[in-house]
């Protein structure tokens, strides 16, 4: 009888796993280009990843000489259509900008994964870095949520050629964690599972086992302190790991993601201070509060 209960908790663990992990992604096909107020001038791009997988994406090409490239990696919801007005002032402020999606994700190929969105990051660096109309020297990578948890972990990983600053919002510190605070959230269920959360969502692939690895690239972190999604607690472990230079900006009463919807006007200056900081290492151009965070954590 014991040995049947056991296979049978196995199995339920088992379903519960791949359907937990499954949790982090949720993609839809829709087209949300038609529901911007402005719409975004962009050059839709193909891009090779792993396993045969095709990425669209859209090149968002800079005004006037390019400053630099930023990859931006976006959230876990919907597909790059609805995220792109994060990033869309971008242009304007000298940046180019490559958003592709996801396996799985608007007209991708393929079916999301925690080891094929992070392929699918990597692959969107290294077509950035080819194109022609793109210095590979002088590249950001910026992502956000899910995304902003890829930036991390592929920075810790691997030496990205070109890399000059990483910048995650409101990203997750480990899907372990994450997952954990979910399950809880889920009455009476939520405890009966807290025993088998670590097999139900494993914690490979995560930001917070190679952080410091990233360094000394400068990383930049922003979350909201009543982000109810991802609690700001994540954003305050992975800054805790990494090594200097780093910051961590604090939105007051911002949610998740809401560093460039709600307070872009208060963000969007700031952090074009901080890519102008990363591309010529002057800390001058920092905002005034970032420099002082220089003469606490010296590079």
């Amino acid at each position: 009888m014991a040995v049947m209960r056991n296979v049978i908790v196995m199995i339920f663990v088992g379903l519960l796993t791949g359907c937990a992990n499954q949790l982090f992604y949720y993609p839809d096909r829709v087209d949300y280009e038609a529901r911007l107020l402005v719409p975004v001038p962009h050059e839709d791009v193909w891009i090779s990843s792993t396993d045969g997988v095709r990425l669209h994406g859209w090149f968002l090409k800079a005004q006037g000489e390019p400053k630099a490239t930023v990859v931006y990696l976006h959230g876990n919801a919907q597909n790059l259509t609805a995220h792109a007005a994060y990033i869309d002032w971008l242009p304007a402020a000298g940046y180019n900008v490559l958003v592709a999606d996801y396996r799985g994700y608007g007209l991708s190929t393929g079916k999301p994964s925690r080891a094929g969105v992070l392929a699918d990051a990597r692959a969107s660096w290294f077509y950035a870095r080819s194109r022609n109309d793109v210095d590979p020297e002088n590249m950001i990578l910026f992502g956000q949520s899910l995304g902003g948890a890829n930036a991390l972990t592929l920075a810790g990983r691997e030496k990205l050629p070109g890399l000059k600053a990483v910048v995650a919002d409101s990203a997750f510190s480990s899907y372990s964690r994450i997952g954990r605070e979910k399950m809880l959230q889920i009455p009476v269920l939520g405890y009966l599972l807290w025993p088998f959360s670590p097999l139900i969502v494993s914690g490979g692939l995560s930001p917070d086992a190679g952080i410091k690895n990233i360094a000394p690239t400068p990383l930049l972190l922003i979350h909201g302190n009543q982000d109810t999604v991802v609690p700001s607690s994540h954003s305050d472990r992975l800054f805790a790991a990494a090594s200097t230079p780093k910051w961590l900006w604090t939105l007051e009463g911002g949610g998740h993601t809401e560093a460039f919807a709600r307070f872009r006007t208060q963000i969007a200056p700031r952090l074009l201070r901080f890519m102008d900081y990363a591309l010529s290492g002057d800390a001058s151009r920092l905002d005034s509060a970032d420099q002082e965070q220089i003469a606490i954590r010296p590079r």
